[in-house]
This record gives C-alpha cells, sequence and structure tokens, in this order.
C-alpha cells in the first residue's frame, strides 16, 4: 500500500518515518525536497505539490500546521481533493477545525473519497516513538479501514464517532494540558519566590494530588532551565483559540481557558521567538 504524507514537520517527520519503518511504501510531499531528505534516504518518492503526492496513493495523510494550511492542501485546485483518484482514504491529522473536518469530509463523498479526521497528543516523542494517541472522526468503515497505518504511529487510536468528533476530542486534551501547565509552572515558580527547595517541592508535588504530566515534564524541565524547542507556543495559541470557538458555539463560557490565552498572548507579545511548551515560564521567572 502506498502512503502519501504531505507536511514533514516536528511531527509528520518521524510519523512518516515509522510509516516506512512498518512497511508502507511512502511518498513524502513537502515545498523543500530538503525536508523530505532523511525519508527518501529510506526509500520514499519525493513529491512537490499535493497533486503529485496523490498518484498512485490509496491512503494521504496531512500533517500542518494550521486550518487555513488545511484548506489550502485540499481545496486548493491541484490539492487533494481535485487530485485523489476515487476510493481514496484522506486522513487530516492536524490540530483543526471540527467544523473543517466536516466540510472535508461532506466534500469527500461527493467525489467517492473516504475522509477522516485524526488528529494526535504524545508530542515529539511519541511521534519518533510511535506510541501517539490518535483521536479519530470519520465513518466506521472508513476507521476500521485506516487502522494498520495508524497502529503505525500510535499506541492509543480511538473512534470518537462521526467527522469532526476526532477534533473536538483533541480540543479537550488541549482544554486540559493547557491549563495545567500553567497552573504547573506558576505553583513551581511560586515555590522558588517563596523561598522552597525546588527539587523538593517538585518531588513532594508528585506523591499527591497536584501531579500531572504537565508537572512532570514541561513546568519540570522549565524550572530547571531546560527550554529545548519543541510544541511551538503559537501553536498553543492557535489550539485554544480553536477550543473558545468550538465552546463559543456550543453555548459555553470557558473562562479559565480564556485566561490562560491571555497568558500565552503576553508570552508570544514578550518573546515572540518562544519555541516550547515549557516557555511560558520566562513569564514567571
Amino acid at each position: 500500500m502506498r502512503v502519501a504524507f504531505i507536511g514533514l514537520g516536528i511531527m509528520g517527520l518521524p510519523q512518516a518515518h515509522n510509516l516506512i519503518k512498518a512497511g508502507f511504501a511512502l511518498t513524502a510531499c513537502a515545498r523543500r525536497k530538503a525536508q523530505a531528505e532523511p525519508l527518501i534516504a529510506l526509500g520514499a518518492r519525493y513529491a512537490a505539490t499535493p497533486a503529485q503526492a496523490a498518484q498512485d496513493a490509496q491512503v494521504i495523510i496531512t500533517m500542518v500546521a494550521a486550518p487555513s494550511d488545511v484548506e489550502a492542501v485540499y481545496f486548493a485546485a491541484d490539492g487533494v481533493l481535485a487530485s485523489a483518484a476515487p476510493n481514496t482514504l484522506l486522513i487530516d491529522m492536524t490540530t483543526s477545525s471540527p467544523k473543517l473536518a466536516e466540510r472535508i469530509h461532506a466534500t469527500a463523498k461527493t467525489k467517492q473519497l473516504r475522509a477522516l479526521d485524526a488528529p494526535v497528543t504524545g508530542g515529539v516523542k511519541g511521534a519518533r516513538e510511535g506510541t501517539l494517541t490518535i483521536l479519530v472522526g470519520g465513518d466506521t468503515e472508513d476507521f476500521n479501514a485506516s487502522q494498520p497505518v495508524l497502529d503505525a504511529m500510535g499506541t492509543t487510536v480511538v473512534h470518537f464517532g462521526a467527522a469532526g468528533q476526532g477534533q473536538r476530542a483533541k480540543l479537550v486534551n488541549q482544554i486540559i494540558v493547557t491549563q495545567n501547565v500553567l497552573a504547573a509552572v506558576e505553583g513551581l515558580f511560586f515555590s522558588r519566590r517563596a523561598g522552597l527547595d525546588g527539587e523538593t517541592i517538585l518531588a513532594t508535588m508528585q506523591t499527591g494530588t497536584a501531579d500531572s504530566k504537565a508537572l512532570r515534564n514541561q513546568a519540570a524541565n522549565a524550572f530547571r532551565g531546560d527550554f529545548t524547542p519543541g510544541f511551538f507556543p503559537k501553536h498553543v495559541v492557535k489550539d485554544i483559540t480553536l477550543a473558545i470557538e468550538e465552546s463559543d458555539a456550543l453555548g459555553m463560557d470557558l473562562r479559565g481557558l480564556k485566561n490562560v490565552r491571555d497568558r500565552w498572548l503576553e508570552l508570544l507579545y514578550k518573546y515572540p521567538d518562544a519555541q516550547s511548551v515549557q516557555d511560558i515560564a520566562r513569564l514567571y521567572m
């Protein structure tokens, strides 16, 4: 089976690598051929455009930056929807708009194509190790057909129902994690200002109800001065905004999330070159 992978960024490149390791024939699509070179060295075919990537592909995966990129890749005149052969399975793994996922699914149906939204959580480490959690929306039969491909990239693959529901499930993750990260950072840097021993407070908090992955990972890294680039704060703001837009449409006021977005926006204003989630700690240093 040939899989075309469009979008070879910090997440997409290791995901595509894992597809090759699993035995899939891969077409690697990126604007710059240099991005695809690690995959070409492993036998992948290079495509410069979505139209080229669609040639001979039974599955087309997209992992790009934002909903605007998803829209361009799918709906352009030479995009995925115009170029894919009938019955091709389209899987968008970008964290994107649920309504856009529904639109892609509906348009795909008119062209005898199959479409899933399948955003992921697990970070760069999960992408490299093939241990991502993949949250899927779309028709059941298409989800079943996708499992060999998705299993090559993740260890937890869950179908949440109709098109758009995978994106909504990912927004649940982002609503929780972005607030957890800020809470853990504020707690740890409060402890520092209060004169408490950092490693002692960190170890102690991990034994009680304050424990979380955010405390153990992003907040702990920031507390120790580790700001290794990873998930960009501008993408955090994008995800929070998607969640707020969706919650507003549902008639919910996610006040805590709106407050958190203000802090992330402040980070981007003060530190426009921030490149990791733990950079939010710079507001407290």
